[in-house]
């Protein structure tokens, strides 16, 4: 089931709009890890002309989503934690991760991580899924069945 899950998450992740606002790629997918990358634009910036920290926590949550959902069961956030280290540059490339550190039948502990590109770490965070036990409502061709 799970090279069917990360099949289908990928396949999703094409028209999921929200990621689509601040362009986050999806770069790696697998049961328990995943990997994202977007570029700090113009348009994400704070009052102080620096990332907003909301791209930041976004891009981290999307990782965090794509791992703990690549099981093959719909996993919900029950908490997210972010610490934020460093701005990153203008127009620097960002890449998250979210790794899970522990799992039970029902809920899943995450690291996660974000950093540029010369691998300056941005953030820093852990996350909390639960595991709703119902498999992912999405088709083959990355449609939601529900």
């Amino acid at each position: 089931m799970s090279q069917e899950a990360v099949d289908k998450l990928r396949k999703r992740c094409q028209d999921e709009p929200y990621p689509k606002l601040l362009d986050i790629e999806v770069l790696e997918i697998e049961p328990g890890r995943a990997r994202t990358a977007m570029t700090f634009r113009p348009d994400m910036q704070n009052i102080f002309g620096k990332l907003h920290g909301g791209a930041i926590f976004s891009l981290l949550d999307e990782a965090f989503q794509l791992a703990c959902n690549a099981h093959g069961q719909v996993a919900v956030a029950l908490s997210l934690n972010i610490y934020y280290l460093a701005p990153p540059d203008q127009g620097a490339r960002l890449f998250a991760e979210a790794r899970e550190v522990n799992a039970t039948r029902k809920t899943a502990l995450y690291d996660a991580e974000v950093w540029q590109e010369d691998g300056k770490k941005i953030a820093t965070g852990q996350a909390q899924a639960y595991r709703v036990g119902h498999p992912l409502p999405i088709d083959e061709n990355g449609q939601l069945t529900s």
